[in-house]
């Protein structure tokens, strides 16, 4: 895409996503020329209500040919990202594996709420996972993880914003506040979480688009 056209979808997206997302999201440190930019997403409802959850959106020069390279910033216990191995925040959604230039970047904000809403056991990409994992026992380690603890000898610092901050009209981010940072495994004499092969991981193959 031509400058000309890549700026104007991202003006638009900076006009129209707190209205599409209802405020749970917010477009954060782009510069002039934005191929570069990070995106914000506290869910207002689902497991991950509360939580801050900050993604970096990476665009490829021929950038609507091929998709947006989406990473997450934020240590996440989630089955369909994976912020702990040596992936580094990869994401896998059906929308970046399914590309299609007509497809905008307001899409794949989207896609990632609706992520954060309906996370897929059946076929996670992080290690922690496998499918065998019953809802019940993962929705009290997503609780665990976002009040702050540890979680499959992973310590998930505290991550959970204020009610205040959710309905005050400025989007996600209240404050200049850091994102949540990515944090390293709590130092055990336990093996750390063996790698698991999923399903997802096969199917993800958007990741080496930018590399």
């Amino acid at each position: 895409m031509k400058y000309s056209g890549l700026a104007q979808e991202f003006h638009q997206l900076l006009r129209n996503v707190e209205r599409v997302t209802a405020g749970q999201a917010a477009v954060e440190d782009w510069g002039s020329a934005p191929r570069q930019f990070g995106v914000d997403i506290v869910p207002r409802d689902g497991l991950y209500r509360r939580g801050r959850f900050t993604f970096k959106f990476s665009l490829h020069d021929q950038y609507p040919q091929y998709p947006p390279r989406v990473v997450c910033l934020t240590n996440i216990y989630h089955p369909n990202i994976d912020t702990v191995d040596e992936y580094e925040g990869e994401i896998c959604l059906s929308l970046l594996d399914e590309w299609q230039p007509t497809f905008t970047l307001e899409d794949v904000i989207i896609g990632l709420l609706f992520l954060l809403y309906h996370p897929n056991l059946e076929e996670p990409l992080s290690p922690f996972f496998e499918p065998c994992m019953n809802w019940e026992e993962f929705a009290e380690k997503v609780r665990l993880s976002l009040q702050g603890g540890v979680v499959e000898d992973y310590y998930f610092q505290r991550n959970q914003v204020e009610e205040g901050e959710l309905h005050d009209g400025t989007g996600p981010r209240a404050t200049n506040q850091e994102p949540v940072a990515m944090v390293k495994p709590r130092v055990t004499n336990q093996e750390s979480v063996p790698m698991v092969k999923p399903k997802g991981r096969e199917q993800c193959g958007h990741r080496d688009v930018l590399r």
